[in-house]
């Protein structure tokens, strides 16, 4: 896989967690292997490589498919301006040191946890939703979730959204290494699309 091909692997594993947040606001739940693939892909802390830290092209296989979408709609419209919204987040956490540091000390801490035994447990969700609500949530502009109030005003539920948009950063940051901008989803587009296309191709019946 090159880089390129990376850096869509890192990207869908964005566009999967906006999926996934669309999913569980306006449905009341998500889809359970791309919903315990991106929040177990958040404490793949050493994991540079999109194909080890997000599980590989089976683990982003819902993302893989938004980026193929040929036909946007409203839906889409929103779950693309999620994905903006990780990314354009993402970039701010870059430029704070003292939190991109305090997420990283209690991700580790989470990790080497004897308790703790899996991130997409109810114990394991959480603990990273407890992580973004004491970091991320701060930065400004907020990520404003849309959705079902039935939903969204349950206990369960805004918790499993946060870990979700915990796992969409970390992917974002994945995407940002491997040279992934956020202008690149408009100008790049038929390129992020051949490629997500040829990657689906690679694993195909996900």
């Amino acid at each position: 896989m090159n880089r390129f091909e990376q850096r869509v692997l890192a990207l869908a594993g964005v566009a999967q967690c906006s999926a996934l947040v669309q999913q569980l606001a306006r449905r009341g739940h998500a889809q359970e292997d791309p919903f315990g693939c991106a929040v177990r892909s958040v404490l793949a802390l050493d994991r540079e490589n999109p194909q080890e830290a997000l599980g590989g092209i089976g683990g982003v296989y819902l993302g893989l498919s938004e980026l193929t979408r040929s036909h946007p709609d409203p839906a889409a419209i929103e779950r693309l301006g999620y994905t903006i919204a990780l990314i354009q987040l993402q970039r701010k956490l870059r430029k704070d040191s003292n939190m991109a540091g305090q997420i990283h000390s209690a991700l580790s801490t989470l990790r080497e946890d004897p308790e703790f035994t899996d991130s997409a447990s109810e114990q394991g969700i959480a603990a990273l939703s407890e992580i973004y609500v004491s970091t991320l949530s701060h930065i400004s502009p907020k990520i404003m979730v849309r959705g079902d109030q039935r939903y969204l005003e349950t206990e369960q539920i805004p918790v499993q959204v946060r870990a979700v948009l915990l796992a969409g950063v970390r992917a974002a940051y994945l995407f940002h290494e491997l040279g992934g901008r956020r202008i690149q989803l408009f100008i790049h587009r038929k390129a992020l699309v051949k490629a997500a296309a040829s990657l689906q191709q690679a694993q195909p019946g996900e």
